[in-house]
């Protein structure tokens, strides 16, 4: 299901780095996973009509707000004794005991996410799918999405946090959307000693043109109790409203929400959008909500442009000095089956790489990825679960979560340095060797002249090599799909004299791909008839990336 995140973006300014990240401690090994569905003798059952949750007084205090540690560290966790199962009542969403925390309390100091000691934390992971659609897609390979928690912590991945998004339109009542579709996984989350970001998942106008205040009232009216006494539980407000366009009459809409949640959870951490699918935290940081323990949503993808330190500071960089700021959405894909035609389309060379470079240098900004499945866009993994490399953000994220290093798929191949020699050349910065210097951001192009009608590109190999494929990556950084090369042909040169090994008519991908031929290779060639659907109508070329078999 394709996420309908349309153009965004905005500004605030540059930023200096913070002191780098330590890795997290290594995860205690996982008790086997129980439901702990504890009705506490803590907890009083009222409005039984409503199956409210009402918790005791006496939680955990807030991170104290005095000033914290320079150094930043990833989010400790460490499992906890925890009670054995008790059934919840069936009409009753069961709520969890404030007993034995889980994970360190987290509120805010300054422009930091703190724990309870007042230490600076990273919070790094991902989002999975909205439990109530699982299953919607026909050609995938569906998953519970109990497993699918399971798997953010397994098998190499080290996510400290997991999102959870909650969709509420449909016939069910809060108290049955949460039971079947929020409280099996925030159960599950403190079982595996993380963090949960339950997120009341709208994409949507708000106020008299969209949600109405008292929606989203009464579903945190509801579930600002029933978790404000665990820790392991952060509540994001409201995913991604998206009009009116002010950040004014988004504060006087959200704050009296703010002030209900505030009553019943007093410690909780909230994560706070805002209009235009929440990319407003420079207006937040001039104007912030009232109240204690409240971080800034930012969300971000390649349609905003290059992932540059002047671009990213003008998004949310600079408000990242003043106020908390935590992305709790990006992601790419290269053009194809897993991005959409608009927002998602990027490179790990040409954007995640740069992205992942900016996030570390500051890790007082918290970040998790969009999305840890097979199914919405851009995903992780194909239909069949399968990791998705290269070019795709999925095995980049999980390098990421782990600091482990994710070289640029542009950065090493058989061409990278070879002679290159072109029809032409827009200047003397964009000439033909840009197009094998293992640079896809847009710095890194070779672009043809104006008025070349049939740009033409050469390589000679250092040496004859046997090619699996020729990869040609084409386009702009955040241009979308009419920078892109539109017709054209890759030739390759073997003893044998030159051969098509592929023509593209009408591309509109970003990234695509030639099979090589059973001989040796010497020189690879591009025939450009058609260089884009844009104007300047010219051949916009990142990199020719020869693979050898």
């Amino acid at each position: 299901m394709l996420r309908n995140i349309l153009s965004r973006g905005r500004a605030p300014q540059p930023t200096s780095p913070a002191p780098p990240v330590s890795r997290p401690a290594d995860r205690p090994p996982r008790r086997d996973r129980a439901r702990h569905a504890i009705a506490a003798s803590a907890l009083a059952i009222v409005v039984a009509g409503l199956g409210l949750a009402v918790p005791a007084s006496g939680a955990a205090g807030a991170a104290p707000v005095g000033t914290a540690s320079a150094g930043v560290e990833r989010a400790k966790v460490a499992l906890a004794a925890l009670s054995p199962d008790v059934a919840p009542a069936a009409a009753v969403a069961p709520a969890l005991e404030a007993a034995p925390a889980a994970v360190s309390r987290l509120g805010t100091a300054g422009n930091k996410i703190v724990n309870a000691s007042g230490t600076p934390v990273q919070l790094r992971g991902v989002s999975v799918l909205a439990p109530r659609h699982n299953a919607e897609c026909p050609e995938c390979n569906p998953r519970p999405i109990s497993d699918v928690i399971d798997m953010t912590v397994s098998d190499g991945w080290q996510s400290d946090v997991v999102r959870l998004p909650v969709t509420v339109w449909g016939s069910l009542s809060v108290e049955d959307n949460v039971a079947q579709y929020v409280d099996p996984y925030v159960q599950q989350a403190v079982d595996l000693g993380i963090y949960v970001i339950v997120d009341l998942h709208y994409v949507s106008d708000y106020g008299s043109t969209g949600v109405p205040q008292s929606t989203v009232s009464e579903f945190w009216d509801y579930v600002a109790p029933l978790y404000a006494d665990v820790p392991n539980v952060i509540y994001e407000v409201f995913n991604e409203p998206v009009a009116p366009a002010s950040w004014p009459t988004w504060k006087a809409y959200i704050q009296p929400v703010v002030d209900d949640i505030r009553a019943v959870a007093p410690d909780t951490l909230l994560l706070m959008g805002g209009p235009q699918w929440s990319t407003y935290v420079n207006q937040a940081a001039a104007d912030p909500i009232a109240g204690n323990d409240i971080a800034y949503v930012y969300h971000l993808y390649p349609n905003q442009g290059d992932a540059t330190a002047a671009n990213l500071d003008a998004k949310f960089g600079n408000a990242a000095q003043q106020i908390p700021v935590i992305l709790t959405e990006f992601g790419w894909n290269p053009p194809g089956e897993f991005s959409d035609p608009v927002v998602t389309q990027g490179t790990t060379s040409g954007w995640g790489i740069p992205l992942r470079q900016y996030l570390d240098a500051r890790p007082h900004i918290s970040w998790t990825a969009w999305i840890f499945d097979n199914y919405w866009k851009p995903q992780m993994f194909d239909h069949d679960w399968n990791l998705l490399g290269g070019e795709h953000q999925g095995a980049m994220i999980k390098a990421w979560l782990a600091d482990q290093p994710y070289a640029s798929p542009c950065a090493s191949h058989a061409a990278v340095g070879a002679t290159a020699v072109a029809s032409s050349s827009g200047s003397a910065s964009s000439g033909a060797a840009k197009a094998v210097d293992g640079d896809c951001t847009n710095a890194g192009r070779w672009l043809s002249a104006a008025g070349d009608t049939t740009p033409t590109l050469t390589i000679t190999l250092d040496a004859p090599t046997v090619v699996d494929q020729v990869d040609v990556y084409s386009g702009f950084v955040g241009g979308g799909s009419v920078n892109v090369l539109r017709d054209f042909t890759v030739e390759v040169h073997t003893p044998a004299g030159w051969q098509q090994a592929a023509t593209f008519q009408d591309n509109t991908l970003g990234l695509v791909s030639a099979p090589g031929p059973a001989a040796a290779v010497d020189q690879v060639r591009l025939v450009i008839t058609d260089p884009s659907n844009y104007d300047p109508d010219v051949a916009r070329v990142f990199e020719v990336a020869v693979r050898a078999a």
